[in-house]
């Protein structure tokens, strides 16, 4: 299986709406995405146009992983937008079940610590994750993330509070 990790342009648009709308229908998905919010509210257009703003800023970046051309997963690490917090990627990353397990989220998480090791602005990238998510959590101390924090009941999903864990490496 040959993984391809890419950015994303604004022409992936439609397939990369259909890739999230996919992974938020999963039954047990651990991402927080609701019906009628963004991402899933999102128009092609719309999504044409946060593609290109991705691509626009040089702290921030859209990757997809593609298998064939299948998207497996995607990834997007955005930067902050003020002097303070220029340094700072904050990452969010999705894989479809039938991809999970080999090899698709370490492509993409690989690819965009080189990405931002290269940026020469982006020194600390941090994320959020369901503490119950323990093989995700796996992966990220794998690749060099550390836990900094727990927040206690700091999502709401399908009815019931859930504990989040707040995790960040330093380039």
């Amino acid at each position: 299986m040959g993984i391809t990790v890419r950015e994303a342009r604004p022409d992936d648009a439609e397939r990369l709406l259909a890739h999230i709308r996919e992974v938020a229908a999963e039954p047990d998905v651990l991402i927080p995405m609701v019906a009628g919010e963004p991402p899933l509210s999102l128009t092609v257009e719309e999504e044409r146009r946060i593609l290109a703003g991705y691509a626009a800023e040089a702290n921030s970046v859209f990757l997809l992983a593609e298998v064939d051309t299948e998207i497996a997963g995607c990834l997007n690490c955005e930067g902050g937008r003020r002097a303070g917090n220029r340094h700072v990627g904050v990452l969010g990353i999705s894989v479809r079940r039938p991809w999970r397990n080999r090899g698709v989220g370490s492509a993409l998480l690989a690819a965009a610590l080189d990405w931002a090791r290269a940026t020469g602005i982006v020194t600390r990238i941090e994320l959020q994750v369901y503490a119950e998510n323990v093989p995700a959590i796996r992966l990220y101390e794998k690749l060099g993330f550390t836990v900094e924090g727990r927040r206690r009941r700091g999502i709401r999903h399908r009815g019931r509070y859930v504990d989040d864990l707040i995790m960040a490496i330093l380039l």
